[in-house]
């Protein structure tokens, strides 16, 4: 019998937060109104969103996009007054609430660019007020456990990666335009990216890190993308500057290739470098026939070259290969480190221009251990061909 009360106390335990159905706009308008509606209980952060975040959510509900689900706990006490407070979504409810009480215009994200709610035709007036969110409603829980489902859908319970994580984090501007780069038709040609890449969005992390150096030149791997994310969050000055360079970009390198390629341009690394040597020529694009054909070949024969000196062991120059497709090759081994990427990109920018490229040099130190160290042909002439060095044990 205990067996049985336990494993139904499991079963309604489970079910309790099964609980989830659509709600208007309209809805969530008028508990406002009634004073009905908390949107800020003790757990929640302060509303952070500025106007372009509200204003892209705004478009979103316009074109009728889906939007996370809201998580709300209704209280009733003994009066049989009801209180709904807001457990995840304040933000969302009340950038809603706040357009259609007319407290900002949108901006040039839509279609009603400077228009008020009440500046919108009825149409549109109307169909916001009857988009539907998802909700889930709560049961009534204590203060410390409400805290911490608020925290676990935060984090999630499944391990997000960084660009999971920011999306969960940004609505602004640079994100809406990542998500808009990544739509070119170029990226389902490419190969690029695994199924398990986009679904994992790191399809828009590479175009990010793409659009950074299209802006403002190439970064380290390991620089934080979060503080662009941040940073252009409310607005992203560079918006349509961007995404001409990557329409003229993407365009032409659908007309030089055949893609999927077999070359080493399928691959991250490799693109990287191929991607910012023609944004630096962005203002030759798009390429009249005979120079695209000049630079297929030349895409062609230096990654076939590149290839070959990788193949050989790590230390080694094939000397018959052009010095800057050797120059590239060093890059490549430490593929996300800052120098390597310059050294990739001026090595192939050069190789595709025809211009000569000379082998960087390292610099010898005068106290280099490996200096003092013997030769091959110094433990050669030690040991002639007759003779052999005795073991030791």
């Amino acid at each position: 019998m205990e067996h049985q009360m336990a494993a139904s106390g499991d079963a309604s335990n489970n079910q309790r937060f099964l609980d989830s159905g659509p709600q208007t706009l309209a809805w969530f308008n008028n508990r406002l109104r009634a004073g009905e509606l908390d949107m800020k209980p003790p757990f929640q952060r302060n509303p952070v969103w500025q106007e372009r975040q509200k204003t892209y959510l705004i478009d979103s509900i316009i074109r009728g996009y889906p939007v996370p689900e809201l998580y709300l706990q209704t209280i009733v006490n003994n009066l049989g007054e009801e209180k709904h407070v807001v457990v995840d979504g304040q933000q969302r409810i009340r950038a809603c609430l706040e357009f259609v009480a007319g407290e900002f215009a949108l901006d040039d994200q839509t279609d009603y660019e400077g228009h008020r709610f009440d500046e919108l035709p009825e149409a549109v007036q109307q169909r916001i007020f009857k988009y539907k969110f998802v909700v889930r409603t709560l049961p009534v829980l204590e203060d410390n456990e409400i805290r911490e489902i608020f925290g676990r859908l935060n984090r999630n319970n499944v391990v997000l990666n960084k660009q999971e994580l920011r999306f969960a984090t940004y609505w602004g501007e640079f994100i809406g335009t990542m998500k808009e780069l990544s739509q070119h038709p170029f990226w389902v040609s490419s190969g690029l990216f695994t199924a398990n890449d986009i679904r994992r969005m790191l399809d828009t992390e590479y175009i990010s890190e793409l659009a950074v150096a299209t802006v403002f030149g190439p970064q380290n791997k390991k620089t934080n993308l979060d503080s662009f994310y941040a940073d252009f969050e409310a607005e992203f000055p560079d918006k349509e500057h961007v995404i001409r360079i990557f329409t003229l970009v993407l365009d032409e390198l659908l007309q030089l290739l055949d893609w999927p390629t077999k070359l080493r341009w399928s691959r991250k690394v490799d693109f990287y470098s191929l991607f910012l040597v023609l944004v630096g020529r962005v203002g030759e694009l798009p390429f009249d026939r005979s120079e695209r054909e000049v630079i297929r070949q030349r895409l062609t024969t230096f990654s076939q070259s590149v290839t070959r000196i990788l193949k050989f062991t790590e230390g080694l120059d094939a000397d018959d290969e052009p010095k800057a497709a050797r120059a590239y090759s060093r890059g490549v081994r430490n593929s996300s480190d800052l120098n390597s990427r310059r050294m990739r990109i001026s090595s192939l920018d050069a190789y595709l221009r025809g211009d000569d490229f000379d082998l960087p040099v390292s610099p010898k130190l005068d106290n280099d251990p490996l200096r003092s160290l013997p030769s091959l042909q110094d433990l050669l002439a030690q040991y002639p061909e007759d003779e052999e060095p005795d073991n030791e044990e």
